[in-house]
């Protein structure tokens, strides 16, 4: 069998380079150059072989020559050729630097191409393996680099559960990845309203999740200026506008909801955000108006504002995308049906703020085999009447 893929090359001036030339041919290995000791390292420099055999000339020290090459090039594969059994001692070839020291006497002579590939072979471990644990180092690296950006993820996520005005919000992130794209926040308002929302950064990963960062210093923001807003579409609108200066290559789906308790009403604003938001109360469970633009792909999107009463028991429930993933029902339609069945039996216990552990495990979102997206589970729900 032809094995072209291995360069070889022969530093030689003696009468033998032809025939082990011919030799390695008969077992395979065609790709080889013949070159004499004052052309060797021009020849190498130029195009690096993968094994070089090298014998005896008159008037040359090959112990030099090993030596010039495995400094140049200490992972090249030299193999010493001894062409008669009087040459210089093998254990100083291999402490010039060469890999192996070979006779090329009588029927040794044979043995040549068997010792040739065993060598390539190793060369070929040997790369693997250092490969290998170069790229377990590098793997080593980006999981503590992703792990300390969790950390800070994990911090600028709100508390959970914590409740604000007699509002109890719960939540839970899992992660397709260390990291994830989905984000949450919520947030007491100068005029005794309380503000929360659902973000999903498409894509997931460490890229998905920097844009988490961004969301969170825009509520940041957004508590400074929030009395030149008008509604909740105003809000959306803003965040679009500043997402859009970024130039990123993700998009962002959002709910964003603002509860007033005095009056009890819920006023809400959807960016794309899909599933649909679940308003649950005393008689049912409904999903609440989907539609929109994501944020950070249109310069002037237009977002719609919906108000809705509340009653006195409530729970808001929103999901991220990733839910579906892990969903047996192959077709959306069938997925929705059964996630807001899923809601509707949780929303038969006693405490309706503690909603998110339940919808987690009928879900089977712990026991799922794999996460392929990042999923999102939070709660908003009535705690009694602020004092």
């Amino acid at each position: 069998m032809s094995d072209d893929k291995h360069q070889l090359l022969i530093i030689s001036g003696s009468a033998e380079a032809e025939e082990m030339r011919l030799r390695l041919a008969e077992g395979g290995l065609n790709a080889v150059t013949i070159v004499d000791y004052p052309n060797a390292l021009p020849v190498i420099r130029s195009d690096l072989p993968d094994l070089i055999l090298l014998t005896n000339e008159s008037g040359h020290s090959s112990l030099s020559l090993i030596d010039k090459i495995h400094r140049e090039f200490p992972l090249v594969t030299i193999v010493m050729v001894a062409t008669n059994i009087v040459e210089e001692a093998m254990g100083e070839h291999l402490q010039a630097g060469a890999s192996d020291y070979i006779y090329y006497v009588g029927v040794e002579k044979e043995l040549l191409a068997h010792v040739v590939m065993h060598n390539l072979e190793c060369r070929t471990n040997a790369a693997a393996a250092a490969a290998s644990e170069e790229s377990s180092s590098m793997f080593r690296r980006l999981e503590r680099d992703q792990r300390s950006g969790f950390r800070v993820q994990q911090a600028m996520l709100p508390d959970s559960p914590t409740s604000i005005r007699g509002i109890t919000f719960n939540h839970q992130l899992y992660p397709s990845l260390i990291m994830s794209g989905d984000f949450i926040d919520y947030f007491e308002l100068f005029d005794g309203r309380v503000a929360f929302y659902i973000a999903d950064v498409s894509g997931h990963g460490a890229s998905s999740a920097f844009i988490t960062v961004l969301l969170k210093s825009l509520s940041r923001r957004l508590l400074d200026e929030f009395r030149r807003f008008l509604s909740t579409a105003e809000i959306l609108s803003w965040i679009n506008s500043e997402l859009m200066q970024w130039k990123l290559e993700q998009h962002v789906t959002m709910f964003f909801g603002i509860i007033d308790q005095e009056n009890s009403s819920l006023e809400y604003s959807n960016a794309a955000h899909f599933p649909g938001t679940i308003l649950c109360f005393d008689q049912g469970a409904n999903f609440l108006e989907i539609g929109g633009q994501p944020l950070g792909l249109y310069r002037e999107p237009l977002y719609q504002v919906h108000h809705v009463d509340l009653p006195e028991n409530y729970s808001i429930v929103m999901f991220s995308d990733g839910v579906f993933e892990i969903l047996p029902q192959r077709t959306l339609e069938a997925k929705e049906e059964h996630l807001l069945s899923v809601v509707k039996c949780q929303q038969h216990g006693e405490d309706l703020s503690g909603m998110v552990d339940g919808l987690v495990d009928d879900l089977g979102v712990l026991s799922a085999s794999a996460i392929p997206d990042d999923i999102a589970v939070f709660t908003v729900a009535s705690s009694g009447r602020p004092g």
